[in-house]
């Protein structure tokens, strides 16, 4: 939690002293002193108000008086609505002033706020991003002290609970629940992040779920073509995309399978592409490839999904009969797909010769068809999760 302040024009600005921390919610909250800055105002007549910015584990504390709710929506107009619950159902102390705002008069137990697709849809579009604050509603004060959520995008989510606020003594606490930062991802990325969260119904699979992902590439010769065109690249920003969501505590691990098989160094999701497109260029192409060949340890205890990514339905069909095994074929022809043995996805390159992420993002159905195919096992053995984790 980090204390920021509104200077005299109302501009949000960070208090260069204290940085945001992921400590314990049970933290207690850090006050900010009076600086000269906020002296010489206060005897100018002009107050600085305190923004508590939460993310992480934290909490804020708020005075005991009437709270106002409000999103700022970055998308579809309209995609985006607050709801206030007590217990699993509707908070009757709740005043639904407008979609994106909510009145709590009194706050007398503890009241969850949860943002819920707007206008009648069933999950939130692609493309929006909910900025959340709880602020005393005071009309006499324009600028009132607030708590303001980390801003989320919630692209593919049908629900996602953002924070409680309960009564605490003389004060009123604001809990976030969105305890995991958002990864900034690409654009292709993100979209196969949203994807993933419509098939699974979570913004992030909880603990307890998470599946590790191995990514064994085939470096035969034959596969350069696709190295060359993005499609390898494209598709290890789905792969990113999708570990965000089942596995965001861990990186996925990357074997080059081929003339000199060899395990990639770890890297963030935000540059699993770029690392990986980077080692395929300079790496030596060999001749056939050995789904089975792997670089990496096993991890005892931990769930993991293999998948392959090949230019053969020939070369798939040779995969690993662990039930969380899927294939990626990188090929404008679809014949792996009418093989009943075949689990995964094909990606084909551009027809036009323009690089195979600018293709996908311009027909962003494949990405969803793609994503939707390679997560099927993991859905069939876990089903869509209800509710959201964050």
């Amino acid at each position: 939690m980090s204390p920021s302040r509104r200077n005299g024009s109302g501009n949000l600005e960070s208090d260069p002293r204290k940085g945001r921390t992921h400590g314990s919610i049970d933290d207690p909250p850090q006050r900010v002193r009076q600086t000269r800055e906020q002296a010489d105002s206060s005897a100018r007549g002009t107050n600085l108000m305190v923004t508590h910015v939460l993310d992480g584990k934290s909490r804020a504390y708020l005075p005991r008086r009437p709270l106002a709710v409000s999103m700022a929506v970055v998308g579809e107009p309209g995609s985006a609505a607050l709801a206030a619950r007590r217990d699993g159902n509707a908070d009757a102390g709740a005043i639904v002033h407008s979609p994106v705002l909510l009145i709590l008069p009194r706050v007398q137990h503890e009241t969850l706020i949860v943002a819920l697709p707007g206008e009648g849809r069933s999950t939130f579009p692609t493309g929006t991003t909910i900025h959340v604050s709880v602020a005393v509603d005071s009309a006499q004060d324009p600028d009132p002290d607030r708590a303001q959520l980390t801003a989320r995008d919630v692209s593919g989510l049908s629900y996602l609970e953002l924070a409680t606020i309960g009564p605490d003594g003389d004060r009123l606490a604001v809990t976030t629940r969105l305890e995991d930062p958002e990864v900034p991802l690409g654009p292709l990325a993100s979209r196969a992040r949203a994807a993933a969260r419509a098939v699974l119904g979570v913004d992030q699979v909880p603990d307890e779920r998470q599946t590790g992902i191995d990514v064994r590439i085939d470096t035969s010769l034959s596969m350069l073509g696709s190295v060359r065109n993005g499609s390898v690249h494209a598709i290890m920003d789905i792969v990113a995309g999708i570990s965000s969501v089942v596995s965001a505590d861990e990186a996925p691990r990357v074997s080059l399978i081929g003339h000199r098989s060899a395990g990639l160094p770890a890297a963030d999701v935000t540059e699993l592409a770029a690392r990986t497109q980077e080692a395929l260029l300079t790496s030596k192409c060999g001749v056939g490839f050995d789904p089975s060949v792997t670089t990496v340890a096993p991890v005892s205890g931990v769930r993991r999904m293999t998948l392959f990514v090949t230019d053969s339905a020939s070369g798939a069909a040779r995969g690993s009969d662990h039930p969380l095994a899927v294939t990626v074929v990188a090929s404008p022809s679809r014949a792996a797909l009418s093989s009943p043995d075949f689990v995964g996805a094909v990606v084909p390159p551009s027809p036009n010769g323009v690089g195979t992420s600018e293709f996908l993002l311009g027909d962003p159905e494949i990405v969803d068809q793609v994503v939707e195919a390679l997560l099927r096992p993991l859905a069939h053995v876990h089903g869509r999760l209800p509710g959201t984790v964050s």
